[in-house]
């Protein structure tokens, strides 16, 4: 063990420009000084790597997704009430929840869904025109980072 530490020494004192490996003398940095500096450099090297790989990391992980979990339609006339259920499964809040059919925009919620949480948005307007009645839409949810994912729903009218 002696040895090696011997050895690492003499290196550190020929990379320092103080002693040649053949035994001359020269002038130049301390083996100590060069050591320290080695190990500044280093520890700076490491922090700037961890810094990267975590700014990465994050990034990657930030993930927008959504599920929805139940709609139900309810036939009454003019004022038919629709409730869609939607699911937060990403990591990311959702900020708004637009819904709508063919024809365009029926109309948009703004709303925090958090990671995880369920919230459930009912409208209540004309849109189907009798019991059993099949609506198709389409749902889109507006992320806290920008992105946006549409969902298509089909759901069958029902009597109160």
């Amino acid at each position: 063990m002696y040895a090696l530490v011997k050895d690492i020494y003499r290196l550190a004192e020929a990379f320092a420009g103080m002693k040649r490996m053949n035994g001359s003398s020269r002038k130049g940095l301390s083996p100590l000084l060069a050591i320290i500096i080695g190990l500044v450099v280093t520890v700076v090297a490491g922090i700037l790597l961890a810094q990267l790989y975590f700014s990465y990391a994050a990034t990657i992980s930030a993930r927008p997704a959504a599920n929805i979990e139940y709609v139900d339609l309810i036939e009454n006339g003019d004022n038919d009430i629709l409730v869609i259920s939607i699911k937060n499964t990403g990591s990311v809040p959702i900020t708004q929840v637009r819904f709508g059919d063919a024809s365009g925009l029926i109309d948009s919620y703004d709303v925090t869904i958090e990671p995880g949480r369920v919230k459930s948005i009912t409208y209540s307007g004309a849109l189907t025109n009798s019991a059993g009645e099949v609506w198709n839409g389409n749902v889109t949810v507006v992320f806290s980072e920008g992105s946006v994912q549409v969902y298509a729903i089909s759901v069958r009218s029902r009597t109160a």
